[in-house]
């Protein structure tokens, strides 16, 4: 089943800075909504997870931060941020307080997510169908030891069924050239969206395989 996914984004205060906030506990989609209007901070989730579920009160003059974590309070979920604008709405894996001092990865953790994220580049420019530049879309997956994906979610939807099957095949056909190193946290949220460097990153693809289109 594809889930539907939503965006919450509006273009108002500076990023990062402090906004007054009054946003009653209400239905959590409603809410983050407000959230996303008063921020300009962009949220992708999908749809089923705020069923039923009600946001925390939010009020005062606080950093957008601190109002996503009075806001997401009590709910279950956690923001994972893919950079200071953009955020994935996913399960709480731990505690809010302590997701917020979730201590940074080790650099062989950081080394082998880069790989990760070559990895995956690699396998959707090569295909012409999902090469990245023009949709967005969130997934989740793990690594099997021997480095081949072996399950993936993807957030969302790209607006074409076509597409989003071919994006579900290119995410299972990734394979990362070495294991996971030892106790790496799985699993890893990507974020997909339209940028610069993800063109000219397929740009490097596409001069290391032509030679071979050319024998």
């Amino acid at each position: 089943m594809v889930a539907a996914i939503n965006v919450v984004a509006a273009q108002t205060n500076p990023r990062g800075a402090p906004s007054e906030f009054h946003i009653p506990s209400q239905p959590l989609g409603a809410a983050l909504s407000r959230y996303g209007d008063l921020t300009g901070r962009e949220g992708l989730y999908d749809a089923s997870l705020t069923v039923g579920r009600l946001s925390g009160d939010v009020h005062g003059v606080l950093l957008p931060d601190e109002a996503l974590r009075r806001l997401l309070s009590g709910t279950g979920l956690a923001a994972e941020f893919a950079d200071e604008a953009t955020f994935v709405l996913v399960p709480a894996p731990v505690s809010a307080g302590r997701q917020a001092n979730r201590p940074a990865r080790p650099p062989d953790h950081q080394r082998y997510l880069g790989r990760v994220q070559a990895s995956l580049l690699d396998a959707f420019c090569r295909s012409h169908a999902v090469r990245p530049g023009g949709y967005r879309f969130a997934a989740v997956f793990w690594i099997a030891p021997d480095g081949a994906v072996e399950r993936s979610q993807r957030i969302g939807s790209t607006g074409t069924l076509e597409a989003d099957q071919q994006i579900d095949a290119t995410l299972r056909s990734v394979r990362v050239d070495e294991p996971p190193p030892p106790r790496f946290a799985q699993p890893i949220l990507m974020l997909i969206v339209p940028h610069q460097s993800l063109v000219n990153g397929c740009d490097k693809v596409d001069a290391r395989i032509q030679p071979l289109g050319r024998r």
